[in-house]
């Protein structure tokens, strides 16, 4: 299941750099600009009122198996939920 979806669901230039970077932790630039636009947009969330709750960072690399009663899945970026559905 993990391949077959995020490949129906991505062109071939997307899958082509899944293909060669999964597995292969981001550039770290690329991660801090990453982690500014998401403090910025809670920024903005909390200037207009919005209570925003943070979770606590995790490893991504480190969490596992994640199942259902319907399906089994340990590769971590198909935790989403929407994604599997």
């Amino acid at each position: 299941m993990s391949v077959i979806i995020p490949k129906a669901k991505t062109g071939p230039a997307g899958w082509k750099w899944i293909s060669e970077n999964a597995g292969k932790p981001h550039d770290e630039q690329v991660v801090q600009k990453a982690g500014e636009e998401v403090e910025e947009f809670c920024h903005v969330l909390k200037s207009e009122g919005v209570t925003v709750h943070r979770p606590e960072p995790m490893r991504w690399d480190q969490l596992g198996t994640f199942r259902t009663p319907y399906f089994e899945e340990g590769g971590c970026v198909w935790h989403c939920v929407h994604v599997l559905i």
